[in-house]
Order: C-alpha cells, then sequence, then structure tokens
C-alpha cells in the first residue's frame, strides 16, 4: 500500500517497532504451531549470510527452524524496548495526553520543561528608546500586565490559601493541659489523671529520678548491671523505693539520717512514730501487729504489775518514758501556744 504512514526512510519510532516486533512474533508463533500439528522438523533453517546488525541483512527463510529464530530475535528486541520505554516514559506519556485531548489549550505553568532558560532574554538591546517602546507595547497589548519584575518559578507549586475563619478557629483552639499530655506519653501510669497524692509524678521530674531511669533502660536494653561502690547502690535501692512509693527525690528534706520518705511510710508517719523502738531499731509494722493482737495470760499480768507500779509514784524513783508521739505532740502544742501568744 502506498501510504505515507508507512514510509520508514528516516526510521522507525519505538512504538511502531515496537507493535510491529510484536505482530511479527505473533505471525511466527502460528506459523510454528502450525508446523508442529503437521509434523515437519524444527532443525530445518535457512540463515542469511549477513549479520542482524547490518542494514541490508536479507530477509530469513520461510522453514520451521527461521521462524523459530526470528521468534528469539523478536523476544530480545522486545526486552531491549521495554528499558528505553523507561527513559523514554515521561516524553511517551506527555505526547500520549497531547493526543487524547487535542481541544484542550496546554497551561504552560504545569509543565516542568517550561521553565527553562530562555536565551534570548540574556540579549540586551542597542537603545533605551527601543526598550520603552518595546515596553508599553507589551503593556498595552496585556492589560494584566504592571511592569513588576517577576522572577520564574523553578517549578509549579500549588496554593492553598486559608479562609480567615479557619484562621480564628484554629486560633480558637485551646491547648491541652499538661497533665493530658501527660497521660497520653504514659498511658500505662495507673494514677496519671489524679492531681495530688501518689497521683502526681514529681519523682520523675528531679534530675535524679531521670538519671535512674537511663541507668534502669540501659541495664535493661544491654543486658548487664552497672558496676558501682556499695555507698552508690544502696542510695540507688533507696531511691528507687521512694520513687515508687511516689516520694519527691528532689525535696531537700530527704538526705541526712531523720530524712523523709515518700509514700506510705509518709502517709502514715504520725502511726509509725507511736511504735516504740530501742534506738529507733526494729519494724514498726511488726510491732504494731503484735500488739493488736491478743496477749498471753502472763504478758498481761506483767502488763498489769508495770501500770500499778506506774501510778505509784512514790515506790518508782523515775517516771514513764514517752512515745515519739507524745513527744512529738507536745512540741506543736508548745509552737501552737507561742503562736497564740504573739497574736
Amino acid at each position: 500500500r502506498s501510504d505515507d504512514r508507512l514510509d520508514c526512510k528516516d526510521g522507525i519510532s519505538l512504538l511502531s517497532l515496537k507493535h510491529h516486533i510484536m505482530l511479527t512474533y505473533m505471525q511466527s508463533l502460528a506459523l510454528v504451531s502450525a508446523r508442529r500439528v503437521v509434523g515437519h522438523s524444527l532443525a530445518v533453517r535457512t540463515q542469511p549470510a549477513e549479520p542482524y546488525s547490518s542494514a541490508e541483512r536479507s530477509s530469513r527463510g520461510s522453514e520451521p527452524g527461521d521462524l523459530v529464530d526470528s521468534m528469539i530475535e523478536g523476544r530480545i528486541a522486545l526486552e531491549k524496548i521495554n528499558i528505553l520505554e523507561g527513559r523514554m516514559r515521561y516524553q511517551i506519556e506527555k505526547l500520549v495526553r497531547l493526543a487524547e485531548e487535542p481541544e484542550k489549550s496546554t497551561n504552560v505553568a504545569d509543565d516542568p520543561l517550561a521553565f527553562r532558560p530562555n536565551p534570548q532574554n540574556l540579549v540586551d538591546a542597542q537603545d533605551d528608546d527601543s526598550d520603552a517602546e518595546s515596553v508599553a507595547s507589551k503593556a498595552s497589548s496585556s492589560g494584566d500586565k504592571d511592569q513588576i519584575y517577576r522572577p520564574p518559578r523553578l517549578a509549579p507549586m500549588p496554593y492553598n490559601p486559608t479562609t480567615s475563619k479557619e484562621k480564628r478557629a484554629s486560633k480558637r483552639t485551646a491547648l491541652p493541659p499538661p497533665t493530658a499530655l501527660r497521660a497520653l506519653a504514659d498511658p500505662a501510669q495507673p494514677h496519671a489523671e489524679s492531681t495530688s497524692g501518689l497521683g502526681t509524678t514529681p519523682s520523675l521530674q528531679s534530675a535524679r529520678a531521670r538519671y535512674l531511669n537511663r541507668l534502669t533502660n540501659y541495664e535493661e536494653e544491654n543486658f548487664t548491671r552497672v558496676v558501682m561502690k556499695k555507698r552508690d547502690a544502696l542510695r540507688r535501692v533507696r531511691d528507687e523505693e521512694d520513687m515508687a512509693l511516689g516520694a519527691d527525690l528532689s525535696d531537700p528534706r530527704r538526705g541526712g539520717k531523720n530524712r523523709r520518705r515518700g509514700g506510705l511510710e509518709d502517709e502514715f508517719g504520725d502511726v509509725l512514730k507511736d511504735a516504740e523502738r530501742v534506738g529507733g531499731a526494729g519494724d514498726a509494722y511488726e510491732e504494731l501487729r503484735q500488739r493488736g493482737k491478743k496477749r498471753s495470760l502472763l504478758e498481761r499480768s506483767r502488763a498489769r504489775r508495770g501500770d500499778v507500779a506506774d501510778d505509784d509514784e512514790g515506790e518508782r524513783p523515775g517516771k514513764k518514758r514517752k512515745t515519739r508521739f507524745e513527744l512529738a505532740a507536745k512540741s506543736v502544742g508548745k509552737r501552737m501556744r507561742k503562736q497564740g501568744k504573739k497574736a
């Protein structure tokens, strides 16, 4: 057929070559299947003398072996075309869009290749009068030109302006309180919603608590124990117990012999002070538990005998020893009386 579309004197395009090779491959496959049904051998072939890359290479024969060789060549050519097609995907998609939408005017701002430098803009004019005339003619031709220099955009960027209502709504949104932030950050806290007592987390706000937390995480991640002195190890155990009970490690009253502990000892300090311990030794919990139990007849008789001896001040030379609770109550009473006199 004499058709201009079949004129390939300047070469075949990539897409046309792909379609022609695919059509030839399907024809060869159908012919090979027919030859196999008839019973012909695939070993019979007529190879051309010229190499495959030669432009003057003669066509293959019509034997079954020639059809198999042509299918192999077509398969290799299709694999090479897929690589080239991946590199030229942008140009191909652009041409396909132009072919599908011929009537739609293309927007230059949407094309990244439209922002290339224009060498004509770098050429200086010969005189200023010609520049003024060209600017005036451009301004008169287009009404939207205001003679203000605007640098070219490097890439198209979408602009989504926010309305004034959205801005006011974003400003009115209140920030969440710190307690809610702590609850969201660590939902495993059992008392994160509380505001007093054990619910607060002051132990995590001191530098000592943060150091102990980092030390524990390091030991758990590396499956090892940090070697330290016996004094530091005892202090670490004591501070971890106070943190578990909700004590504040940054409290200055914690230092020294009579340091203030947190948690249960802080809540029931007055009750524990009532227990009589010789030299501060012994377990106050065990002593209070033994007091609650029913004593034997001999122990009760000895206790009654001691009470009778205490009531008789003439027979006993010394006074009865007061408990810690009584001493603390006495000191508080003295302070209250002094404040009353000053007032």
